[in-house]
């Protein structure tokens, strides 16, 4: 079991994420937002990031395997944020516009399909939802910001004890 001070870091974390990946299901199905090829690999990291939480919970990790499950988790809300950035930027280029729909992606050879879902997708520039004059990618964006603080001020502070203790 993790002590309590751990607990404290991948629980919320957890529940945050799941909570994202739910709303972002439920706005798909509530609201029939047809979520694009950048939208989608987003949705897989952020599951990602929920499995690398829910298994620190479940398996306890201490010393090192720790900050091995945190540096995962950094890594999960790092590409996240880099592919939510993509999608802001792609709905800023006015002129960009991406090529294939979602469902034909995965007809293609994986290492086409994979370029497609990093690099573009269906209808990723169009702006169809926001709240508070914010998009659904710069909701995104901001979400996996946040939960990157969480590895990132572990990991941070644990290199600030080494330091101090050197």
């Amino acid at each position: 079991m993790l002590p309590a001070r751990l607990r404290t870091r991948f629980f919320p974390a957890c529940l945050a994420s799941l909570a994202m990946l739910v709303a972002s299901f439920y706005l798909e199905a509530a609201l029939d937002l047809v979520p694009c090829a950048l939208c989608f690999s987003q949705r897989v990291l952020l599951g990602s990031y929920v499995l690398v939480c829910l298994l620190a919970l479940l398996l306890g990790p201490r010393g090192k395997h720790v900050r091995r499950y945190m540096v995962v988790a950094l890594s999960c809300a790092l590409a996240g944020a880099a592919l939510a950035a993509r999608h802001v930027w792609l709905q800023g280029a006015v002129s960009m516009a991406c090529p294939e729909p979602l469902r034909r992606v995965f007809e293609q050879p994986w290492y086409e399909a994979a370029k497609a879902l990093l690099w573009n997708g269906s209808d990723c520039g169009s702006l169809t939802w926001s709240f508070i004059d914010l998009t659904l990618p710069e909701w995104s964006l901001m979400a996996f910001l946040l939960l990157a603080s969480m590895p990132l001020t572990y990991l941070l502070a644990y290199r600030l004890r080494a330091l101090a203790k050197a």
